[in-house]
């Protein structure tokens, strides 16, 4: 058994490969009651991030909020977050094979600004992704404009 209380959730969402309003209501349900995330749940919930790119607009909210409260404000010191911590969540985003999304962004920032004493290993996982994102723009910029030029 493991100590989830949206692991059978997760599972169905991530088979339907769409999370929408209803679905974070529900997640948020499930976790309000009983206290704070567990290790298992937070891994569910990236798990879902992962596996699932059609997220309702509630998901990023959602997710940030009950992943900085889990490393940041639920745990041993309160405020603080350790390099090792910063890799385990690094590796299960799979920052380094499927790179940055929208909500891995957001987490990484708010974590770093809510910790007192941002590790190294966070800083250095931001600033990667602020030196990607030029490069996407600049991509996705020049496939619109190819994709806007007449053909012959």
């Amino acid at each position: 058994m493991t100590d989830s209380r949206i692991r059978s959730t997760i599972s169905l969402l991530i088979d339907r490969r769409c999370v929408e309003d209803a679905d974070v209501e529900r997640l948020r349900d499930l976790l309000s009651a009983g206290g704070g995330l567990t290790a298992v749940e937070a891994g569910d919930l990236i798990r879902l991030e992962r596996h699932v790119k059609r997220m309702s607009q509630m998901w990023l909210a959602f997710f940030v909020e009950a992943l900085a409260g889990f490393f940041i404000w639920e745990r041993r010191p309160t405020g603080r977050i350790s390099e090792a911590d910063i890799e385990w969540l690094a590796f299960r985003l799979g920052l380094d094979s499927t790179g940055f999304t929208p909500a891995t962004r957001a987490l990484l920032t708010i974590l770093n600004e809510e910790c007192a004493e941002p590790p190294a290993a966070l800083t250095k996982r931001l600033n990667a992704s602020a030196q990607i994102r030029p490069l996407w723009e600049r991509y996705a910029a020049s496939l619109t404009v190819a994709s806007t030029r007449p053909t012959s």
